[in-house]
């Protein structure tokens, strides 16, 4: 069996306020907080169907921030969402590319940028199915 990918990690300045950003922005929830147990990082994911494991997570670090993620993808589930999303970010001033179709693979999207200046996708119209 081949590897599996299972997580990112992004160095984050304050683990609050990025913690903050993903649930309400992409809709993740914590689901481990290794501080509790002496760790530096805690765990953001989808939460997983009842006695399944989460399949991906994001993991945030707080440190100093050194490098930028280019982006992290997330799939809307309508072009209203990627909207409401874009207007959202423009009224906190995180707004870094407007609702965009550029068509194709690529679809509906626009890119806010996190408390620490992570840069964020949401798609309409960009699905994994099929790819290969």
């Amino acid at each position: 069996m081949p590897a599996r990918w299972t997580h990112i990690t992004a160095v984050v300045s304050d683990l609050e306020r990025s913690i903050q950003f993903y649930t309400s922005f992409c809709g993740l929830q914590l689901l481990l907080d290794r501080r509790k147990q002496g760790g530096s990082t805690v765990w953001l994911g989808y939460e997983p169907a009842e006695g399944e494991y989460p399949t991906f997570i994001l993991v945030l670090m707080q440190g100093e921030v050194k490098n930028l993620l280019e982006h992290l993808g997330f799939q809307c589930e309508s072009k209203e969402q990627v909207d409401e999303i874009a207007e959202t970010a423009r009224q906190q001033d995180i707004l870094v590319e407007p609702p965009t179709f550029t068509g194709g693979a690529v679809g509906y999207w626009t890119v806010v940028r996190d408390p620490d200046g992570h840069q964020v996708e949401f798609t309409f119209g960009q699905p994994l199915k099929g790819l290969g």
